[in-house]
């Protein structure tokens, strides 16, 4: 019992006079937020727990070369584009337009803190520091703030790597590449879907060998990161090749300019009776939706149609044309070969 008043009557005075002034002042900060003041507003009231010290100042050299380095890896990875044998001015153009949308929004930095505005001679790179910083851990974003009143010099990035690999690894196409452009008549479908180390120029290539084959009748190359350039590669092939009747381009980076040059091709083209274009990386939009379903009334071969129209009117409109032109198909066909619309 004696043991238990020794706690519940503690020696207020001897416990004060073992502390330091650092815990004394601690003490007394909690003691106001305890017993506030009833005059100060009840906003002022609780401290002010934000402080922090200085981090420093912004090195913006070193962002600029980080943000490039990470710019290109990410081209490199995800459209399988050489930087030094490519086009890196087209690169970065695109990769600043797709940056400029998703930063719009990004509150990390706003214009004051990079120095832009009109005029400024920077700006595309301004727009890439944007879109890079709002995703950089604490870690990776402390690694670009430098003390005061020191110098900062520029950080050179490393060369990039190179691409031995990745041409030992595409080298596996070669030999289906001569078959196709040696119209080997065993060569009936050619099928590419989900190649990690093919590159868009060898897509281009398989495109340009299919012009004149007159044997392969299925071209499949979903997910194999195919962007506009692959695109405005087999709308020109479509023109002149007279056999193939399956294209499948799904889950690419195909955008809406890329898919109208194919549908315009198709005004010139009456074998190809299905294109799946479906999951691109970019939004078609209604617009380019509405180009699409007028282009396909002035088509009359194409029966199956791979994608889900956004907007109710194309939709409906692509699925009534589809129906028709397959029941109508049907009317010639046996029964085991008969065929069903696709469009929704």
């Amino acid at each position: 019992l004696t043991s238990f008043q020794k706690h519940e009557d503690p020696d207020i005075d001897s416990l004060l006079s073992t502390l330091s002034p650092e815990e004394m002042e601690e003490l007394e900060k909690e003691l106001d937020v305890a017993d506030p003041d009833g005059n100060i507003p009840v906003g002022l009231r609780q401290r002010n727990q934000t402080d922090k010290h200085s981090t420093g100042l912004y090195n913006r050299e070193a962002m600029l070369n980080y943000c490039e380095k990470e710019t290109k890896k990410l081209i490199q990875r995800e459209l399988s584009v050489d930087v030094k044998a490519g086009k890196p001015e087209l690169q970065w153009a695109e990769r600043a337009d797709s940056a400029e949308e998703s930063s719009a929004q990004d509150p990390h930095l706003d214009d004051s803190f990079l120095g832009s505005g009109k005029g400024h001679t920077h700006c595309r790179h301004c727009v890439v520091v944007r879109w890079m910083w709002g995703r950089l851990s604490s870690s990776q974003a402390s690694s670009f703030l430098i003390p005061e009143n020191s110098s900062s010099k520029p950080v050179d990035s490393p060369p990039s790597q190179t691409n031995e690999e990745e041409e030992a690894a595409s080298s596996i196409f070669d030999e289906p590449l001569e078959r196709v452009k040696n119209n080997d008549p065993e060569m009936k479908e050619v099928n590419v879907n989900n190649s990690d180390c093919i590159t868009s120029e060898i897509l281009v290539r398989f495109t340009e060998a299919l012009e004149f084959n007159t044997v392969v009748k299925v071209f499949s190359l979903a997910n194999t990161r195919a962007d506009d350039h692959v695109a405005f590669a087999i709308a020109i092939m479509l023109k002149s090749n007279k056999t193939l009747t399956s294209i499948n381009l799904d889950s690419n980076h195909i955008t809406g300019k890329g898919i109208l040059a194919i549908f315009r091709a198709l005004l010139q083209n009456n074998t190809l009776t299905e294109l799946r274009f479906h999951n691109q990386r970019h939004i078609c939009g209604g617009k380019t939706e509405m180009e699409i379903a007028k282009l396909l009334k002035e088509n009359t071969t194409l029966l199956k149609l791979g994608y889900h129209f956004e907007l109710a009117g194309p939709r409906m409109t692509v699925t009534n044309l589809l129906r028709k032109r397959a029941l109508s198909c049907c009317c010639c066909l046996p029964t085991g070969e008969r065929v069903t619309p696709h469009g929704y």
